[in-house]
């Protein structure tokens, strides 16, 4: 039996939040966050429709859906947390306003990733962080420094 925690109940709160509907969605879990840093997971649907066609001869995930999955647990995930967006009703948009990123390994079809993002600065409503993805090996696979803000409707 599950007995759901404060913390349980944050890390929904969180995803909740996130703007995106089930089909751009690239977070499952949430499994720390505080006020530096923030670790969660995603596993790839093998289903996903970008594995018919990327590429043809061995499917596999791409870097542009993998940098999407790093900055939705690593940055907007964290920019809820610490803008206290999961007690709101107000509605926004993140938007990316620098990315830099290095790719060492290949993520398979359907796998599982973890993403760990370490806040650099936070001020203005603009976060920075370096976040780096790590495949079911736990082995590195992309690294990005990257700035978001998020723009209130």
């Amino acid at each position: 039996m599950h007995i759901e925690t404060n913390q349980d109940y944050l890390f929904s709160s969180i995803i909740s939040k996130l703007p995106y509907g089930k089909d751009f969605l690239f977070v499952d879990e949430i499994q720390y966050i505080d006020k530096d840093k923030i670790v969660g997971t995603y596993k790839f649907k093998s289903s996903a429709y970008f594995y018919n066609s990327h590429f043809l001869h061995k499917p596999i995930t791409p870097g542009v859906i993998l940098i999407e999955a790093m900055g939705q647990i690593g940055m907007v995930s964290h920019l809820i947390f610490l803008n206290d967006l999961h007690l709101s009703n107000k509605n926004f948009m993140p938007l990316f306003s620098n990315l830099e990123s290095s790719f060492y390994k290949i993520v398979e079809r359907g796998e599982k990733i973890k993403v760990i993002g370490d806040k650099i600065y936070f001020r203005n409503n603009v976060l920075k962080s370096e976040i780096k993805l790590y495949n079911k090996l736990e082995e590195l696979c992309v690294v990005c420094k990257a700035q978001l803000s998020l723009k209130y409707e």
